[in-house]
């Protein structure tokens, strides 16, 4: 008897080692209940936009996938694809805080007859020149090639690892699951020509070789010089609450010299956005106007679960009583307004402008800059004086604020948006970006800032 109960435990762990490791249509059919119950952007998106049967069709298209999927890895990749239905970069995956994800798989290439060839088959480098890999057919639980890992001269990745999942949408499209270098997955949409592979916006291969170049000349950190006699810069990689005090006395410090001078460029490169409050300092000598509105309205979706997240997180960055009061007040309001989204009211606000504040002032932007830093270039444009340089935005701009839903079977847990926001115009910024005035995408961006400072510094043309 001990015997038998012996070889049951042994074919119950082997089971659990080399067979089916979670329950992946279990925890997907607990996300979607939680997406649809909370996330702003499937209200927004299917509720009001009335995209029923879009979404009824994809969501049984990925539980079918879920039911074939017995990998862990493999269904977070999963998740990843779930997500993207939405057009929502606030809604994002995470790992538990105590897990460190495994390694992906070491794919060998195999040829088969019955394999559908892809145009993009074959060897691709990476834009900056760091790693190669090849995309060859492979039948996977989503997609039917797969590119792996030819070298990786950081030495993150093996040869042979899975970096990118592709699959034929039905509508003749690709689309991938692409594994960044913290193994967190992000679908995207996939377009190529011969000689180039585009992962999305930002992800870029070619069939020749790149050279490897450095793409910013400036550091991630809080600046404030002068250029020229004419011009100051100011760097501002952040606006989290965190460093709003920062920033503030980076203001104070130089007002002096920020006035002192007609020209100012203020660098907003890989800022990540933050909140609000963290650029009120910066308005009073961008803006031309001391009565200005904001260029969009935050509206929460408030279901049972989002109104108790507010509530238990109520005091998180209250700093003063005024504060904690203030919070109280929003969480009443919030309770007003269960079960809808929030109403909104169009407020003006009034900002004592700086004396002599500088003339002309230039935003610089690329592709890493996002979320309430694109809400600052928003607001800032209402002002003649601004001109923008660089690339579109990362385009955050339509949800915020997340509640994380955890996975405990997939060991993640998934960022839940529960504010969308309405825009005084219909533009659609949401993965797009904000476009600047001047396109520098054509430029390296170690010249980038040369190229404003000559810009700003132009003589003005007289009429005679």
């Amino acid at each position: 008897m001990k015997l038998i109960i012996l070889h049951i435990l042994i074919f119950t762990t082997s089971f659990n080692l080399f067979g089916q490791e979670c329950d992946c249509l279990k925890s997907i059919a607990f996300l979607q209940q939680k997406i649809e119950d909370n996330q702003a952007s499937y209200q927004h998106q299917v509720i009001e936009q009335k995209r029923f049967a879009d979404y009824a069709l994809f969501k049984t298209e990925i539980n079918n996938k879920a039911k074939k999927i017995e990998s862990r890895k493999n269904c977070i990749g999963l998740v990843a694809l779930y997500l993207s239905f939405f057009r929502d970069e606030h809604s994002f995956i995470s790992y538990d805080d105590n897990y460190t994800p495994q390694p992906n798989t070491i794919i060998k290439f195999k040829r088969n007859k019955n394999y559908e060839s892809a145009p993009f088959e074959g060897k691709w480098y990476y834009q900056d020149g760091s790693f190669s890999v090849n995309v060859f057919p492979s039948k996977t639980t989503l997609g039917e090639w797969i590119a792996v890992i030819n070298e990786d001269k950081s030495k993150s990745w093996k040869r042979g690892q899975q970096k990118i999942e592709f699959f034929k949408a039905s509508n003749g499209t690709f689309n991938c699951i692409y594994w960044r270098t913290n193994l967190i997955p992000k679908s995207f949409n996939v377009t190529y020509t011969d000689s180039s592979l585009k992962i999305g916006r930002n992800l870029i291969f070619y069939r020749q070789k790149q050279n490897r170049q450095e793409q910013s000349n400036t550091e991630n950190n809080f600046l404030f010089e002068s250029l020229s006699e004419k011009t100051n810069y100011l760097k501002i990689p952040s606006f989290d609450l965190i460093f709003k005090y920062k920033i503030d006395s980076l203001i104070t410090k130089n007002r002096t010299e920020i006035i002192s001078k007609k020209n100012l460029i203020i660098d907003l490169r890989n800022n990540g956005g933050g909140g609000f409050d963290a650029f009120q300092s910066i308005l009073p000598y961008v803006l031309d106007t001391n009565i200005t509105e904001s260029p969009y309205y935050g509206s929460v979706w408030v279901s049972k679960d989002n109104y108790g997240y507010y509530d238990e997180t109520k005091y998180e960055y209250a700093e003063t009583k005024e504060d904690s009061i203030n919070e109280l007040k929003y969480v009443e309001f919030l309770r007003e307004n269960l079960g809808r989204f929030t109403p909104i009211e169009n407020e003006l606000d009034t900002i004592a402008l700086e004396i002599n504040s500088p003339m002309n002032i230039a935003l610089l932007f690329n592709r890493n800059t996002a979320s309430t830093a694109e809400g600052f270039i928003l607001q800032a444009k209402s002002s003649k004086k601004i001109q923008t340089f660089g690339e579109n935005t990362f385009g955050a701009l339509s949800y915020g604020d997340w509640m994380p839903v955890k996975l405990p079977g997939l060991n993640i847990w998934v960022a839940v948006t529960t504010k969308k926001m309405i825009f005084k115009t219909n533009d659609n910024f949401e993965s797009i970006g904000i476009s600047p005035d001047i396109d520098l995408t054509s430029v390296n961006e170690t010249e980038w800032l040369n190229i404003v400072l000559k810009q700003i510094e132009k003589p003005e043309k007289t009429n005679h």
